[in-house]
């Protein structure tokens, strides 16, 4: 990655921003991750374990420029939903779409649950997981493989176990979140798939926005855009200053040809009411791997395959800003309490911040990052 590449817009981030952010203290305490990743060669001691797809923690100390594995689980396939528990407690992981696992591990990074979604009912990984209010359950997005139908199970963190399950109203749920109200707002990608895991009859998708109550499943709301080759995927809040509470959406296109899916704009908001796409530039090309709340109000987007990490900002809505461009931008976190974001990408993870420089680390072991993780407490 090239840094001048990477920093050409922060005059533009700057203009956009209402409220400046403090740069890295000196001494501040190294950023822990929760990631899932896939590794292309041995842990590195004291870990021991060959190349394969982990899940495990993080330790970026970004002051000393130095990056800590302190553990890591093999799973079966990638770790794609992520959750860290309340004071420290351990974490909860779920496969990646149309796999086959959940996981529960303790503070030490322990695995001290594993749940096979085949053998509990037939059904697939939708890929994401949302800690309920009360702590003690949890949900996750599911696929019936048979119909292509989403559910949401509501699980107990202490064993797993499913204790009730809502439909999702569409196919192939993705992320999943609460508002301030505990209603479960999903993202239904709408995709159908063969038994084999690949994409069909994408003329007839029907992506949509879905508001339930966690409690008994009452669909409460249901949005959906005019262009339904457009799939809904991941989710990130945030506050305008204004006061106006925005859900960010981060889309796919699945257009007929290259050009039409190249072109296809990558981000809709939710703003309680209605569903809409704020802009169509095309910076992100068609896809976007991750989102999280970015300065302003705005959002940060990760345009995994073109290699762009995008900005959007409310009082400019019409436009993405491009932050920067490096090899497969992938998870994204933040702002750490110093007030930088976090990106993952192909070759390392970058520290990006308004005020202060970007910094960019390599991985202590050839290995590639699935494009979600989850900041932990320090």
């Amino acid at each position: 990655m090239d840094k001048r590449s990477f920093l050409r817009s922060a005059a533009a981030m700057l203009a956009a921003a209402s409220l400046p952010l403090p740069a890295l203290a000196a001494g501040s305490k190294p950023t822990r991750l929760l990631a899932g990743w896939r590794s292309g060669a041995s842990l590195p001691a004291p870990l021991a374990g060959e190349a394969g797809d982990y899940v495990g923690v993080l330790a970026i100390d970004w002051t000393a420029a130095a990056i800590r594995l302190e553990s890591a689980i093999p799973v079966a396939s990638r770790g794609h939903g992520l959750m860290g528990l309340p004071g420290g407690q351990g974490y909860l992981a779920l496969a990646y779409r149309h796999g086959l696992w959940v996981m529960r591990a303790d503070a030490d990074g322990k695995q001290v649950r594993l749940l096979d979604l085949a053998t509990e009912s037939g059904r697939v990984s939708g890929g994401h997981i949302e800690l309920a209010a009360d702590a003690r359950h949890f949900f996750t997005t599911e696929i019936d493989q048979k119909t292509g139908l989403g559910w949401v199970s509501v699980r107990r963190v202490d064993t797993l176990a499913k204790v009730a399950e809502w439909p999702t109203h569409g196919m192939d749920p993705h992320q999943l979140t609460q508002d301030a109200q505990g209603m479960l707002l999903i993202a239904n990608g709408g995709i159908r798939y063969t038994d084999k895991g690949s994409k069909r009859d994408l003329d007839q998708m029907a992506s949509s926005l879905v508001r339930i109550n966690p409690a008994n499943g009452e669909l409460l709301g249901q949005w959906s855009l005019r262009d339904q080759r457009l799939s809904l995927r991941h989710l990130a809040w945030n506050e305008t200053p204004k006061g106006e509470v925005l859900l960010g959406i981060a889309m796919q296109g699945e257009h007929e040809t290259s050009e039409a899916r190249k072109n296809a704009p990558t981000l809709a908001v939710w703003n309680g009411k209605e569903l809409s796409i704020p802009t169509q530039s095309p910076l992100g090309e068609g896809y976007t791997g991750d989102i999280m709340a970015g300065p302003g109000g705005g959002f940060i987007l990760s345009a995994q395959l073109s290699g762009k990490v995008l900005l959007w900002h409310p009082g400019e809505a019409a436009k993405l800003s491009l932050i920067g461009e490096f090899h497969r931008a992938g998870a994204l976190s933040g702002p750490d309490e110093d007030g930088g974001f976090l990106i993952a990408g192909e070759k390392g993870p970058v520290r990006w911040h308004l005020r202060d420089k970007s910094q960019m680390l390599a991985w202590p072991i050839p290995m590639s990052p699935d494009n979600h993780w989850a900041l932990l407490e320090a």
